[in-house]
């Protein structure tokens, strides 16, 4: 995903991790961001707990298939674990010793992983936790392919000419290769992202190493480099499509499309913020999410065409946190509730017509920050809730 934002998640309208050390919500890319090793226990927790919520149904208008899980926990989350729960989840894990919120990923396997304080963690399809993978220090933008491999941007922070690093690691955390980017700019950067294809292509795009435009640099899963490109506008390359096209933002412009060697097929205007990031589905179509304002959450999908298709506003969800999107088009996005504290974490689920088909709360205290959907309509989402410290959690709806 492509977060531009470091800030307090307690901020309203901010769900871009917990402050201080283990921050590795992307979009950002100070220093910090790992926690390197740690443990999550020594492995001692291996099953997840689990919650069966009130599932409520309430039909709109004219549509009585719409169904919204839309309240009952409005109550401080506790000053435990075991007093956390998401409403409508199928399974919830909480992270017993403190630490941040974290990204989740799907591999083929249909494990998630979730990385977060420099762990990646590996949960099966009912919620066990199974894998607990340490990811070296100072990882940033982590994420996998298919087979299960990470890929994180890695910047020197010492040395008379620090450079920044694209390192893939196997799922096991050995690292395979990596290869440099060029020189670190120093101090606090932003425009920094890396999109991972299923076969694990990347294509890592900067916007703070060509002045006001964008290097963006595209490996293949071997780690040879296919090319290296520079552009005058300011972008983030955020997703790569099953067909190699790749999903841009374009900031103070919009959303553009661009195909396998990086030549621009269309450019759309479309509202950014600094929380904004899109999605591709299985016929190409681009799926693109933004906070607007400090009140709301706007989804619109374009067609692999570039023809737009719909804008949807998600209601309730005051900050957006990811979107993801599977083959069939279905929709997950991740936010939380609430303008102010204390934040619910906050999952709503749409169909590929934009139309909210639910929304899942979990508790108050805790915020949304990433999101991943399966081909079978399953949503995996990994938040931080606080109970005076953090603590990842990481809950399913199926």
């Amino acid at each position: 995903m492509a977060f531009m934002t470091g800030c307090d998640p307690k901020d309203p309208g901010v769900t871009g991790g917990t402050p201080g050390e283990g921050t590795t919500t992307g979009g950002t890319d100070s220093d910090g961001t790992t926690a390197g090793g740690g443990s999550d226990s020594e492995g001692t927790t291996s099953a997840a707990e689990t919650t069966e919520g009130p599932d409520e149904t309430t039909g709109g208008p004219g549509d009585a298939t719409t169904e919204t899980t839309s309240g009952g926990h409005d109550t401080d989350s506790g000053s435990t674990p075991e007093d956390f729960a998401c409403e409508g989840g199928a399974w919830l894990f909480v992270d017993p010793e403190t630490s941040g919120a974290g990204k989740v990923s799907l591999a083929a396997d249909g494990r998630a992983r979730v990385f977060s304080d420099g762990l990646s963690r590996e949960f099966d399809a009912a919620g066990t936790l199974v894998a607990t993978v340490p990811i070296s220090s100072g990882a940033a933008h982590w994420d996998i392919d298919a087979a299960g491999n990470g890929y994180a941007m890695f910047r020197d922070e010492d040395g008379v000419s620090p450079r920044k690093w694209l390192r893939k690691f196997d799922p096991a955390g050995v690292m395979l290769w990596e290869r440099d980017l060029g020189p670190r700019d120093q101090g606090y950067a932003w425009g920094y992202d890396i999109a991972i294809a299923a076969d694990g292509t990347t294509v890592y795009s900067d916007g703070a190493a060509v002045g006001d435009g964008t290097r963006m640099i595209k490996h293949a899963a071997d780690g040879t480099l296919l090319w290296d490109l520079e552009v005058v506008d300011q972008l983030e390359v955020v997703a790569i499509g099953a067909s190699g096209a790749m999903a841009a933002l374009v900031w103070n412009e919009g959303v553009r499309l661009l195909d396998p060697s990086g030549a621009e097929l269309w450019t759309r205007p479309w509202e950014l913020s600094v929380l904004s990031t899109a999605a591709i589905d299985g016929a190409g179509a681009v799926v693109v999410g933004a906070q607007i304002g400090s009140s709301g959450v706007r989804i619109g999908k374009f067609a692999a065409d570039g023809t737009p298709l719909w804008d949807s506003i998600v209601e309730d969800m005051w900050s957006f946190g990811d979107v993801a999107v599977n083959t069939s088009g279905e929709i997950a996005v991740g936010g939380h509730h609430n303008n102010d504290t204390p934040f619910r974490g906050m999952v709503a689920r749409l169909d590929p017509s934009g139309a909210t088909l639910a929304a899942h709360r979990c508790d108050s205290g805790s915020w949304e920050v990433d999101v991943a959907i399966d081909d079978a309509g399953t949503i995996f989402a990994s938040g931080a809730v606080d109970f005076e410290t953090y603590h990842m959690y990481v809950t399913a709806y199926e």
